[in-house]
């Protein structure tokens, strides 16, 4: 995590969640931290994630499921801190390190970050800075510079290098004003909005990689069958051949001897022709096998040449799943490749299922919109516009719908409560038209309310809502 960045979020943490009750702490998929923090009445969720290829920390908008099993160090780290209060955060030597400190009656804890890539290490220690557990432990090989285990002191890292122009890093903006100047997203809601783009490239290199290995894979066996059946297809070509061969055989008896390796005999057309034997076998039993080889070859022709042109269509199906895998970037491509991959039993369903788990993201895609600084979120499908609307709104945001036919849903997100810009309004109402099945037509109708209006019915379909208030605005479809 680059310093500037998080030393923004750093700011805003101090704050936004000194002060706040820790409520629960649990892990989330892979490595990821969650801390639930209470504070005027209002939840944050905390991220803390210790991945080595995208070590982060910022809050989160939305609650993740919890993972069903903890590690040691999640485990311990609930049971000191949780119901303690966040006395202050702080960025440790203008370093990426970052420091929680949770006080209770009779005890205080600090939770200590650095986050520093395939370095990146959490760890929790007491008022003295003796650690008292560790996340991933890493095991002594004597060429370490420092020692981070259970029962030792806690010494943070040395500073870090100077720059070229031998000035110690510093953030881009220190105070409350430049941050309003910067963005009137938060720092802490573009640091979510990055690493969700980060992660979602990493999920398609990933599933890009997958399926290019299974594709490649099949390929290779789908033209060596080719291959085989074709040389197959050329053997029983030579049916008449063999019969011809056992007929002559049989024909010049008198001509051919046991011992006889081969012998040139005259054919129909009246040319040479010469017949392979096998010495060890008599001239009828060197007749019988070529009849055989002809009754096998005849028989076989229709089934070669019925798996030769399936094998060619596979081949040539594989080779368009690899041209669309090669020009596919958006996830929604990707996974309809992998779809038909699995449907055609190149991918077995178990290994999907747990491809799911690793490459996939823990949310259903929604497409991301800023207009004039206001963050638009669109849904990609049934399952996608559920999770917007029921997962990510929050009550005073804005939510549109086009009335009366499929499409998107659409969420103006608003934080800070307050009123939305008619021409926000117009905007994303051009892009509920546009995400629709109206989009051809020249205005659609786009009902739309505040979020804390829109319910999901008991058991209803993914995407069906209903609305408890709403208004109309008619709007021209516009990406």
């Amino acid at each position: 995590m680059e310093y500037s960045l998080l030393q923004q979020v750093a700011y805003e943490l101090s704050e936004v969640i000194s002060g706040a009750r820790v409520e629960r702490v649990y892990q989330g998929a892979g490595s990821a931290l969650y801390i639930v923090l209470r504070k005027n009445r209002k939840d944050h969720v905390l991220l803390l994630s210790p991945d080595p290829a995208l070590p982060r920390l910022h809050l989160v908008t939305t609650k993740p499921a919890a993972a069903k099993a903890a590690a040691g160090f999640v485990q311990y780290l609930r049971k000191h801190v949780t119901g303690s209060t966040i006395a202050g955060v702080a960025l440790v030597n203008q370093d990426r390190v970052f420091e929680v400190i949770f006080r209770a009656q009779d005890m205080t804890m600090r939770l200590i970050f650095e986050l520093f890539g395939p370095a990146a290490h959490l760890l929790l220690t007491d008022e003295t800075f003796t650690i008292r557990s560790i996340y991933r432990p890493r095991p002594l090989t004597g060429n370490e510079k420092r020692v981070l285990l259970p029962g030792m002191v806690y010494s943070p890292p040395t500073r870090p290098e100077k720059t070229k122009d031998g000035h110690q890093p510093r953030s881009l903006s220190t105070g409350r004003s430049s941050q309003k100047q910067k963005s009137a997203l938060s720092a802490n809601r573009e640091a979510e909005r990055h690493y969700a783009r980060l992660l979602d490239q990493k999920r398609r290199t990933d599933i890009r990689a997958q399926l290019t290995s299974v594709i490649k894979k099949a390929l290779v066996k789908a033209e060596r069958r080719i291959a085989a059946l074709d040389r197959d297809r050329a053997t029983a070509e030579k049916a008449s051949s063999y019969r011809q061969s056992g007929e002559l055989i049989l024909a010049n008896l008198k001509s051919i001897q046991q011992g006889m390796g081969s012998i040139e005999l005259t054919g129909y057309d009246g040319q040479a022709v010469t017949i392979v034997l096998n010495p060890r076998n008599a001239p009828t039993v060197n007749a019988e096998k070529y009849f055989k080889k002809y009754k096998k070859a005849k028989a076989g022709i229709e089934i070669i040449m019925r798996r030769l042109g399936d094998s060619r269509d596979e081949a040539a199906l594989l080779r368009g799943m690899r041209s669309s895998l090669e020009a596919g970037e958006e996830t929604v491509s990707l996974e309809a490749i992998r779809d038909q991959l699995t449907a055609k039993g190149y991918i077995k369903k178990s290994e999907r299922a747990r491809a799911k788990g690793t490459s996939r993201a823990s949310h259903p895609a929604y497409r991301t919109y800023v207009a004039s600084g206001w963050e638009i979120l669109i849904g990609k499908s049934a399952a996608s516009n559920d999770y917007i609307t029921m997962k990510i709104a929050q009550p005073d945001d804005l939510w549109l719908h086009a009335e009366s036919m499929p499409g998107s849903h659409v969420v103006v997100r608003n934080p800070e409560h307050r009123d939305i810009p008619r021409e926000i309004l117009a905007k994303a109402a051009s892009l509920a038209a546009y995400y629709s099945k109206g989009r051809g037509s020249g205005k659609v109708a786009i009902a739309y309310t505040r979020a804390r209006f829109v319910k999901k019915p008991k058991g209803a379909k993914p995407g069906t809502v209903t609305l408890a208030e709403r208004k109309t605005v008619m709007a021209v479809p516009e990406e």
